[in-house]
């Protein structure tokens, strides 16, 4: 039996759509987790900024974006991570960052860690709020068209170890 190229291709076009349903199932969604977009933008250049002891600096068009996200009591992102760069100041209320080994850090204003966090890397993290909080992110990320600010992520083993 001879096998079709246009057999191959569909074939393999539908393994791709099974692989992208499956992991669209599995990843862990955001419950009472809001955030409402308040500007968004463009770095047309790469950054180079030094003041004051504070550097920024980026290799690549950028696109940057501000959030108000609210989380209700009992709120959470689900498991996601960032391109680039965010930077979250806790307005009100008190936050739980969960990194992909399960270790937490609470930051809200007038607690040991602050109120301001950073959130980066491939790994998945998570935020959470027994009690509710109001937070602004800016996000810098690498230019898009259309612009990745997040990415959705399965819940690390440790976390499926705990429930």
């Amino acid at each position: 039996m001879k096998v079709q190229r246009t057999q191959v291709i569909g074939a393999a076009a539908g393994l791709v759509a099974l692989v992208a349903l499956s992991q669209t199932a599995s990843a862990s969604p955001a419950t009472g987790f809001t955030p409402t977009t308040l500007g968004t933008g463009s770095l047309n250049a790469p950054v180079k900024a030094h003041h004051d002891g504070v550097r920024l600096t980026t290799k690549q068009d950028t696109d940057v974006r501000v959030q108000l996200v609210e989380i209700a009591p009992g709120g959470t992102s689900g498991w996601h991570h960032h391109p680039g760069v965010v930077i979250v100041v806790v307005s009100s209320g008190s936050v739980t960052f969960w990194d992909e080994h399960c270790n937490k850090t609470d930051y809200g204003p007038g607690l040991p860690n602050g109120a301001t966090f950073i959130e980066s890397g491939d790994e998945p993290g998570q935020v959470t709020s027994a009690a509710g909080a109001t937070n602004y992110a800016t996000y810098i990320v690498p230019k898009g068209n259309p612009s990745v600010f997040r990415i959705e992520d399965d819940a690390p083993a440790c976390a499926a170890a705990k429930e």
